[in-house]
């Protein structure tokens, strides 16, 4: 959530023109806008009932994989299986803050930053306050809603044949 999501959200309104160039020069394109016009709006983050953060915000993101979007390791130690989210936040970064950590995270490099944390638990709820400062949710390139939102861990809800 935040400049993740408002970035697919432009990606997803191109026009026809911007769909001749390749998905990787349409999400530039559309990842400049977004820092352009993005501004951070308080958000509150709460893990299991605990509240991690509530004060302006960057991003958020929650994850229990290693890697998304085209290789980002938002969380460096995410395990599928260990019941854990591991929910990002990124609060008071500058623009250029931004773009740094951007070019780090498919190393997992931004944690270092201290701006940035992780926090593992079973219930993630992420909001936002006012209707205008309501946060876009992407999920898998789309954007899915807009905060508020809360992710649950549901232990056994997938069943593999193998």
């Amino acid at each position: 959530m935040g400049i993740g999501g408002e970035t697919a959200g432009r990606v997803a309104a191109q026009g026809s023109f911007m769909r001749n160039f390749s998905g990787e020069f349409r999400f530039v394109f559309a990842a400049v806008g977004a820092l352009a016009a993005w501004r951070e709006r308080r958000v509150c983050v709460s893990v299991d009932g605990r509240t991690v953060i509530d004060g302006p915000m960057n991003l958020a993101a929650v994850a229990n994989g290693l890697y998304a979007g085209g290789g980002m390791m938002f969380s460096p130690e995410a395990q599928i299986d260990d019941g854990k989210l591991d929910v990002l936040t990124a609060s008071g970064l500058t623009r250029t803050n931004v773009v740094t950590e951007l070019s780090r995270i498919h190393t997992g490099g931004h944690v270092n930053n201290p701006k940035v944390t992780i926090t593992q638990g079973t219930i993630a709820r992420i909001e936002t306050f006012l209707v205008q400062d309501a946060m876009p949710l992407e999920a898998d390139g789309n954007v899915r809603g807009v905060t508020p939102v809360q992710f649950q861990v549901l232990p056994g809800a997938l069943r593999f044949v193998i």
